[in-house]
This record gives C-alpha cells, structure tokens and sequence, in this order.
C-alpha cells in the first residue's frame, strides 16, 4: 500500500511511559479524555487489544471506520488499519508512537498516513490541515485531563 499524505502532532506528558500507554489504550479511560471519539469498541468476539483486534470508531463529525491493530508493541507503539470503506479515503493507517524521555516524561507522537477519495483529493490541503488540527486538539485533551486528574490528586492530598 502506498500512502501518499502522511501528518504527525507530537505532545510530551508528565506519565511514566507504560502508565500512559495502558491509560491511552484502555478504551474506558479513552471515553473520558478524547472529546472526538463519539464510539469505541471490539468487532467481532475479541474483547483484548492485540495484534490482529479489531475495533471501530466513530468521530463527533460522524466518521466511522472499522481498524484492525497491525501492531501493539506494549509500551511503545500501536498501528491500526482502515477495514471499512470511507466517504473520505481510500486508505488509512494511524500509529501512535511513545519514547521516554526519562522516568516521568513521555512523548506521544500520532501519525495519520492515507490516501484521498475524489473529491477530497482536490482539495488535499484543505482536508490534511483539518486532519492535523484533530490530532493536535486529541493531543491537547489528553493534557488538560491528564492535568484535571493531577490537580484533583493534589486537592484530594491536601484535604
């Protein structure tokens, strides 16, 4: 497959790297920080994210797309392919990358790569800008909950 658009957004959190991709990859949690994901869950009998789980979305903009997990490298990566047919693309493939920085800081880097469907081929620049806009607003509400949750320990501490 070759994919012709590729974007990444890159944030660092103040996590411990296996803390943050278990809290991340926890689809429970994911319904609480990521405001785009409207639906999360398994196809198919498999209840466990693995290499070969399947799982679809659905985005507040009404995207949906069935993935199958091509990698899930604890605590480092995981990549997803698109199953389903898209109104907007042809193909996709999503990879979220983590690297520690040290004990308590982890970089969380996630990249869209995909090929267009006429007509949003046409305007690629359009559609790829509105693309990295969602990846970094994902990123951003990771933070601000990461940064509720760190505040309301420090509250519930000091009670």
């Amino acid at each position: 497959m070759n994919l012709k658009n590729s974007i990444s957004a890159k944030e660092t959190y103040n996590r411990d790297i296996k803390w943050l991709f278990d809290f991340t990859q926890d689809f429970n949690n994911r319904k609480k920080w990521d405001k785009q994901t409207l639906e999360i869950d398994f196809i198919d009998e498999c209840k466990e994210l693995k290499k070969g789980a399947r799982v679809f979305t659905k985005s507040i903009e009404g995207v949906f797309m069935e993935t199958e997990y091509l990698t899930f490298k604890s605590p480092n990566e995981i990549s997803i392919k698109m199953l389903n047919k898209s109104e907007i693309f042809n193909d996709f493939i999503g990879t979220w990358n983590y690297s520690s920085i040290d004990g308590n800081m982890t970089d969380l880097k996630i990249t869209y790569s995909f090929n267009l469907k006429f007509p949003y081929n046409i305007i690629k620049n359009k559609v790829s800008q509105k693309i990295r806009w969602n990846m970094t607003k994902k990123l951003v509400f990771l933070k601000e909950y990461l940064t509720e949750l760190e505040n309301k320990n420090v509250l519930q501490h000091s009670l």
